[in-house]
């Protein structure tokens, strides 16, 4: 708050000469008092903003507050000013008294601030003031003398105080108050989440006790601590602790229970982190198996933390406890008695069973196992070391600069982690998650003044390598080459209601209610409509992700219109590759393993080039015109006798439209735990696949060499067909068969002679 008061002194009396008797005769008396407070100036702007004083003989004091670094003005909108904040204060004379303009000058507190430059021109001039570090706040007063002369008798001129002006100016203390009402992560042009940037939206709430949101505040600094997480592999877990739903004796009077830790490094191996009934065991000794008398308690701790030395103080690599699992778990009571426990079950109970790192474990004569999960989280300073990266540019803020005022009191800021760095981290496999603390503010205005805020990046891609190759086979080189005779459409759309920027949009809503953080954030959403490809022959294409788990894909090719519902893993950098084959000359290749006169043992191969095999029929060849040759292409269907068919596609059970896009990502994959496993990522199969096919008596000889024909047709999920024949031995009757096939009749003869003596009898009894 600036408060100017400009006077003329009444019968003022000049320092050096106020005693003189002959100095009052002949002063000009002239004065006016005027009280001007302001307030109320606009800010930010790139015009600096004058206080102006004016008095009615002319005098004009004006206070111009300077710029700072980034051109903003250097005082706040209520006039107020920071520490280290930097103004001018103008003036200008214009007398209309007889009396000469000599000089200005200003009475300050030196104490509170310093004169950094002065200027004068005439009577027209001013100071420059920079506020001091570490001032209270407080109003301090600037005085401003105009000193002339006045001609006076016997041609004498004497000093003269022309004018005073006197300037109140407020400081006041720094200390700003911030929200962060959102913190997100969005696709932006797609690759690896982690090297991604992520976003942080703050609400300013004003300075001081007060939230003054007239008074600015400025984020222009801000420190960092960060780690990357890995976590053991969910898969050797399970395998570990399967064997132990084997019981071999329910009764059993003492039991195996085995304690054991997954993720803890075998450079730890000296460090305690097992206590069992209060006795220290090193991580090196596990697993450790005791045998203990069935319902009987024992007590066991976990570390929670097994951390590595340290360096300088700083703990940059250690062990956290994730939970500690009992196995077998306890039967859940709310289950009804009747009710089985299938394996299901069990996982879900197991899930349920996260303890704390201590414990008490009842013996059961299942045996028990006892396991603690450790992620190893290790500190990014040191994957940034690894590649010669300093820690100021591991982690890079993309907006360096923010001015927050009552006009603008929100503001989005970026971070982003050196790509290098993001490189090195996953390539040591810590792909669990990115954990980020950040302190954000400044140290300007005489104090250091932050906040602390967080953010955890997943590890995740948002776009996906997609590639569809339409086949055929050469030949005369005897491999697969394009078709090139194919054109190929290929569009991608969400399988669900909504995309993945409405789901986005959703989780924000969830998050916060303030709107203008919504309309900050929703900006950055991207297009999620259709994805349409297109090629000849081929078609390499990068996928955006615009679905939260599945897509429904469409593929045109030859007249052919395929749709199919796919899920799309963006968790790893795999790309999806799609094959399409309409040459009904391409080879299939079926081998025989074994063969004897009632059945015949077959080897299906599958290339991924065949296009993916949707199901496979084998036919016994009961006729033939060509005897001479293997090569034969029956298209008379009835001179085959179909064997033996198998479909190669599991039906997918399609998912059901979500009516509320605000569930959770989790949410979903609850509802869509998976599709049926199929080779490669493709609709079909390819690879390789035994089945054993039963012979009749249709399988007869039919070539010269006394073999037997059949005849093995693939389709795949294009609806092309591919053949081949085999020569097999034709089927002979068992020899165990024929004495039981002529028993059979003697026995059926015997039966219709009981029979009919039976109503013999019945029809004589009647008579």
């Amino acid at each position: 708050m600036l408060v100017g008061n400009i006077f003329y002194k009444i019968n003022p009396q000049p320092r050096k000469y106020r005693n003189r008797p002959d100095y009052n005769k002949g002063l000009i008396v002239f004065g006016v008092f005027l009280v001007v407070i302001l307030g109320g100036v606009g800010f930010p702007c790139l015009l600096a903003q004058n206080i102006v004083i004016e008095g009615d003989g002319g005098v004009v004091l004006s206070v111009v507050p300077c710029f700072d670094s980034q051109g903003y003005v250097s005082m706040n909108a209520d006039g107020t000013f920071y520490p280290e904040d930097k103004f001018e204060i103008r003036y200008s004379l214009e007398l209309s008294v007889a009396a000469g303009f000599e000089s200005a000058a200003i009475v300050y507190d030196s104490g509170v601030f310093c004169m950094v430059d002065s200027f004068s021109s005439s009577i027209e001039g001013g100071w420059r003031f920079e506020v001091l570090s570490l001032v209270p706040s407080g109003v301090y007063l600037f005085r401003v003398e105009f000193w002339g002369t006045a001609s006076m008798a016997q041609n004498k001129t004497y000093p003269l105080m022309l004018a005073v002006a006197e300037l109140t100016v407020q400081v006041v203390k720094y200390e700003p108050h911030f929200t962060p009402t959102l913190a997100y992560m969005v696709p932006s042009g797609g690759g690896l989440s982690y090297e991604q940037p992520f976003t942080i939206i703050l609400r300013y709430e004003g300075n001081g006790p007060t939230g003054n949101l007239n008074q600015r505040a400025v984020i222009d600094k801000f420190t960092w601590t960060g780690y990357a997480q890995k976590i053991p592999d969910l898969d050797t877990m399970q395998q570990t602790l399967t064997p132990d739903l084997r019981v071999t004796n329910f009764f059993n009077q003492t039991s195996n229970v085995q304690f054991l830790a997954q993720g803890v490094g075998e450079d730890r191996a000296q460090q305690p982190v097992l206590w069992v009934d209060e006795q220290a065991y090193l991580a090196g000794v596990l697993p450790k198996t005791f045998l203990w008398e069935t319902n009987s308690n024992h007590s066991y701790t976990w570390a929670p933390n097994i951390a590595a030395p340290t360096r300088n103080g700083d703990i940059e690599e250690w062990f956290e406890l994730q939970a500690s699992i009992v196995f077998p778990p306890k039967i859940n009571p709310s289950l009804q008695a009747n009710q089985s426990i299938n394996q299901m079950t069990l996982q879900d109970q197991l899930v349920e069973e996260i303890n704390s790192p201590s414990a008490t474990l009842t013996v059961t004569p299942f045996g028990n196992t006892v396991m603690a999960i450790y992620a190893h989280n290790r500190a990014i300073d040191l994957f940034a070391k690894a590649t010669g990266i300093s820690r100021s540019q591991s982690l890079m803020c993309l907006q360096p600069v923010q001015y927050f005022t009552a006009q603008t009191r929100y503001a989005k800021i970026q971070y982003q982690l050196d790509q290098t760095v993001a490189a090195q981290i996953t390539t040591e496999g810590f792909t669990n998650a990115l954990y980020y603390n950040l302190s954000l503010g400044c140290e300007r205005f005489g104090s250091s003044s932050y906040f602390e805020t967080n953010f955890t990046t997943p590890y995740e891609f948002y776009d996906k390598v997609f590639n569809a190759t339409a086949f055929k086979w050469n030949p005369l080189l005897q491999t697969w080459v394009t078709d090139n005779t194919v054109s190929i459409t290929a569009t991608f759309e969400s399988a669900f209601n909504f995309t993945e920027s409405e789901r986005l949009g959703a989780s924000f809503e969830e998050q916060t209610s303030d709107k203008e953080t919504l309309t900050l954030a929703t900006a950055d959403l991207y297009d999620a409509g259709p994805q349409t490809f297109r090629g000849t022959g081929n078609i390499e294409a990068v996928l955006k992700r615009t679905s939260p788990l599945y897509y429904n894909l469409k593929i045109e090719a030859k007249q052919i219109v395929w749709q199919q519902t796919i899920p799309l893993n963006f968790g790893d950098n795999q790309p999806y590759t799609l094959a399409l084959n309409f040459d009904t000359a391409a080879p299939l290749q079926v081998d025989i393993i074994t063969d004897d006169p009632q059945s015949t043992h077959l080897q299906l191969k599958a290339p991924f080039e065949l296009g993916g095999l949707a199901n496979i029929t084998i036919y016994a060849v009961t006729g033939t015109t060509n005897k001479k040759s293997l090569e034969i292409q029956p298209i008379d269907k009835p001179s085959l006798r179909m064997l033996k068919t198998l479909a190669l596609v599991l039906p997918q059970t399609q998912p059901q439209s979500l009516l509320d896009y605000q569930e959770t990502y989790q949410t979903i994959q609850q509802y869509y735990p998976g599709y049926s496993a199929i080779s490669n990522d493709t609709w079909g199969f390819c690879g390789q696949t035994q089945l054993v096919v039963p012979k009749d008596q249709t399988v007869v000889a039919l070539t010269e060499q006394n073999q037997a024909l059949l005849y093995v047709e693939a389709t795949n999920i294009w609806g092309t067909t591919f053949h081949q024949s085999l020569a097999v031995q034709p089927y002979v009757t068992p020899r165990w068969a024929i004495p039981f096939n002529q028993a059979t009749l003697y026995l059926l003869a015997l039966v219709i002679v009981v029979i009919l003596a039976n109503f013999v009898l019945y029809a004589l009894r009647n008579q």
